[in-house]
């Protein structure tokens, strides 16, 4: 049963009127402001699509707010989707938020709404959401700047991204299309598709040729990589023991041979550069979760694994034994409620197929347990911090390469 701040949205789920076979005129007008509410979000507006909430989709189909608008009218919503998060509502606007019936009968959200729009800025300032990107990933270098100082280097990397993220890619062209938008487009083209740096580079000298000149376009992969690398989110490739003993990483980052097995750090080539006989790959997860409280959008849900009310049923590891039994031990940690809970994950696989070579690559994948079950399971909160190589299986190595 919905908690006492949710029974006002006990309509999503009176989707039929069981005396006539109907549909409720409730969910009706609960169905019109949700979807007002929705389709008023960044994405939707830029794009004309969202993630479905209709039981089956799950919010995890991302497809066109018409099918959407049909999904929910003939099937109704997946199970205690209460929240929003899906679609740009956390507790903040929750709280804020007051339902009641209007004079001409429509559910109204006096705040929803106008408050989303608000937090957001002005969409049509920023339809595409960049600018916002920009000031999420450099708000505390924002915070502590002020008017009176001279830039230092992390307000002028700032600066220097808000105005890639501002500037027109050419005059005339559709609000928000910057050049910081196209690379990072570009750079989420790249990886939803795989494609190689050589494509990249085909289609980036493509779309600058055809664009009206002259525009802004970035021309290259190594132009795209250098605009979305600013955003300051790195990764570091470490030396690893051919036996996996240790990995060449702070105090031991210097040494030529393993401190445990004494067998050499590289190999012997006849080039001046000096290889590794192997490396790992790591992607640092501090910056990522600090974003996390830099934006408006998740700073709110970061808080929810103490906000939420417990109704007997496990449904987020915080319900559970194991998660009391942890702060007890670790009073300290428990009691600041922004401490960042982590699951983490890992299991093998070859990259290169089943008719490929023999080769066992893992990857390790964190999720903050901070966030509503809705969010925690998302894809954009799975973060890949670390790439154990192959071609053997880590075994009991595995904590060497969790060092990090």
């Amino acid at each position: 049963m919905a908690s006492n701040k949710h029974r006002s949205r006990d309509w999503m789920y009176k989707h039929v009127d069981e005396a006539t076979g109907e549909l409720t005129k409730d969910y009706k007008q609960g169905l019109t402001v949700f979807m007002r509410f929705a389709t008023n979000q960044e994405i939707p507006l830029e794009q004309g699509k969202m993630y479905c909430p209709y039981s089956s989709c799950g919010n995890e189909k991302f497809i066109m707010v018409d099918t959407i608008w049909k999904h929910l009218y003939t099937r109704g919503f997946t199970p205690g989707y209460y929240i929003w998060f899906s679609h740009g509502e956390d507790f903040e606007s929750l709280a804020s938020t007051s339902y009641q019936v209007g004079e001409d009968g429509y559910h109204q959200f006096d705040h929803d709404i106008d408050n989303s729009v608000e937090k957001q800025g002005n969409l049509h300032d920023d339809p595409t959401g960049t600018v916002q990107m920009v000031t999420d990933a450099f708000r505390e270098t924002i915070e502590t700047q002020t008017d009176v100082e001279e830039p230092n280097s992390e307000a002028k990397k700032f600066f220097d991204m808000l105005d890639a993220a501002k500037h027109p890619i050419y005059d005339g062209c559709g609000e928000g299309h910057s050049r910081l938008s196209a690379a990072t487009r570009m750079m989420n083209i790249k990886t939803e598709y795989n494609l190689s740096e050589d494509c990249v580079d085909a289609i980036a000298d493509f779309m600058k040729e055809y664009l009206p000149q002259p525009n802004f376009s970035p021309g290259s992969y190594y132009e795209i990589q250098k605009l979305v690398s600013a955003l300051g989110l790195p990764f570091q490739m470490i030396d690893v023991c051919i036996d996996n003993c240790m990995i060449f990483w702070r105090e031991d980052a210097n040494p030529d041979a393993c401190k445990f097995c004494r067998k050499p750090r590289f190999q012997v080539t006849s080039g001046k550069s000096r290889l590794p006989y192997q490396r790992m790959w790591y992607l640092p997860i501090t910056d990522r979760l600090k974003r996390l409280y830099q934006s408006e959008r998740t700073a709110g849900p970061m808080r929810w694994h103490v906000e939420h009310s417990f109704d007997g049923e496990i449904s987020h590891p915080s319900d559970a034994e194991a998660w009391r039994h942890f702060q007890s031990i670790y009073p300290t940690f428990a009691t600041e409620h922004r401490n960042v809970y982590l699951g983490l994950c890992t299991d093998g696989f070859n990259p290169f197929g089943k008719i490929g070579r023999k080769y066992s690559l893992w990857p390790v994948i964190v999720t903050p347990y901070n966030l509503p079950p809705a969010l925690c399971m998302k894809r954009e909160f799975l973060f890949l911090t670390v790439l154990v190589p192959g071609p053997k299986h880590p075994k009991r190595s595995l904590d060497v390469f969790l060092q990090p």
